[in-house]
């Protein structure tokens, strides 16, 4: 009775290697030169070396080693030993340009003195390649946005002049005609109609001052130090809670990267006022290692447990600071306050800021 399964056809394991995309390779080394004992015709695709030459001296290997890459393909390779796991990423300068390869091995002792990885390297040029893309198009990305941030700020500059020029002239010419009308039918018969009309024209100029400042604060114009203690002072009569001003940074702070600080901590004490329930908040401002300026704003009051958050209603003030940050490559922290309420905590690059500017 003939058998119903069908043989398997004979594999030959060197063809189907050299068929692999990657190059498999064993490599003696650790208490001797280092020695290709086994090489697949891939290495030519992959470093453009041919298996003679690798087999003959793993010098002609090591030559095409990126100088930069050098020294953490001998760590990494020395690491081995203990570990048994071989992982390195580097350059080639093969003959046909620039190469990244990545390598994953297993090493073991082969005999007294010497070890022995056996694994794969693998061409991941490409894969390089598009990481460089997206490098480049984040970067490229950041500095529209930083560009439309500023070109937003200079809008909203305008737009705080031209409501404090306009209506502040609107205004001044409704109180000399409101003058004119006192003197011309006296104030005497009609006093509660004088009160009321002064009282709406002194309510249009706060209102108008107060949105100029919100657009942009002119105190701006005298640093950032001083628009903190401005807004703190702000803060504290309108909603009646301390405001703690540390200003400790040193230098000069452009005013696109100023601005961005000052909204920064303009959302984050919007959020205390209305969140935290707190009688005190603080507002540092400090260098940092690395070229960066720091902001923070932290209170007394009841915490931020995230999980308490409805998914549909994200915090806008938190989701801004984070994305202000993000704009100018900086750095977003939030966690619990010395003084028991939440402390923000946004770090810019004040070079990258500058750069925008």
């Amino acid at each position: 009775m003939a058998d119903a399964r069908t043989a398997a056809p004979a594999v030959d394991v060197q063809e189907l290697i050299d068929q692999l995309p990657g190059f498999i390779f064993r490599l003696r080394h650790d208490g001797a030169p280092l020695q290709f004992n086994f090489a697949s015709a891939s290495c030519l695709a992959v470093c453009g070396l041919r298996a003679d030459d690798l087999l003959a001296s793993a010098q002609h290997f090591l030559a095409l080693i990126d100088p930069q890459d050098v020294a953490a393909f001998q760590t990494s390779l020395q690491a081995s030993t203990a570990a048994g796991l071989w992982n390195w990423e580097g350059r080639l300068q093969t003959p046909h340009g620039m190469k990244w390869v990545n390598v994953r091995a297993r090493t073991h002792a082969a005999d007294a003195g010497t070890m022995e990885s056996t694994g794969v390297m693998l061409n991941v040029t490409q894969t390089h390649l598009r990481e460089s893309q997206l490098r480049n198009l984040s970067t490229d990305l950041r500095q529209i946005a930083s560009h439309l941030e500023s070109v937003r700020e200079a809008e909203r500059a305008r737009m705080a002049r031209d409501l404090h020029d306009d209506l502040g002239q609107v205004l001044t010419a409704l109180q000399m005609d409101v003058a004119l009308l006192r003197k011309q039918f006296g104030a005497n018969q009609t006093p509660e109609l004088f009160a009321n009309i002064d009282k709406l024209i002194h309510a249009a100029a706060e209102a108008g001052r107060r949105v100029a400042a919100e657009l942009r604060p002119s105190v701006l114009d005298l640093g950032l130090k001083a628009g903190l203690r401005w807004m703190a002072g702000q803060y504290a009569k309108r909603y009646a809670i301390r405001v703690h001003t540390e200003l400790s940074y040193q230098g000069e702070v452009g005013e696109l990267i100023a601005t961005e600080l000052f909204r920064i901590a303009q959302e984050g004490l919007t959020n205390v006022v209305r969140h935290a329930r707190a009688r005190q908040a603080w507002v540092r401002c400090m260098d940092a290692e690395g070229g960066l300026i720091c902001i923070s704003v932290e209170d007394d009051g009841i915490g931020y447990a995230p999980q308490a958050q409805p998914a549909s209603r994200p915090s806008l003030g938190l989701r801004g600071m984070r994305e202000r940050a993000a704009v100018f490559g900086g750095d977003f922290q939030l966690d619990q306050s010395a003084q028991g309420g939440v402390r923000v905590r946004v770090c810019l690059p004040i070079a990258e800021a500058a750069q925008s500017e």
